[in-house]
């Protein structure tokens, strides 16, 4: 036989989100959704000059679109 009790548990959960280019607040609509934005999560390798470090990015579309237009190579 199985006994159970609540427990509060805390979860953390993003609040608001910037964008890492221009630092504009990436807006969330009305029914709480964020715009779409792109999000970059690097966990760099031993040797690298950042060596295991993690690096977590966010860049709205506006921004994005200038990004992509300074590539070499386009997606």
């Amino acid at each position: 036989m199985k006994n159970y009790k609540k427990i509060k548990s805390s979860k953390i959960v993003v609040d608001t989100i910037f964008c890492n280019m221009c630092g504009e607040k990436i807006e969330k609509d009305k029914f709480g959704y964020e715009a779409d934005y792109l999000s970059i999560e690097k966990t760099w390798g031993f040797g690298s000059e950042y060596d295991n470090n993690t690096h977590n990015i966010d860049i709205c579309q506006k921004c994005y679109k200038k990004f992509i237009d300074n590539l070499k190579i386009k997606p």
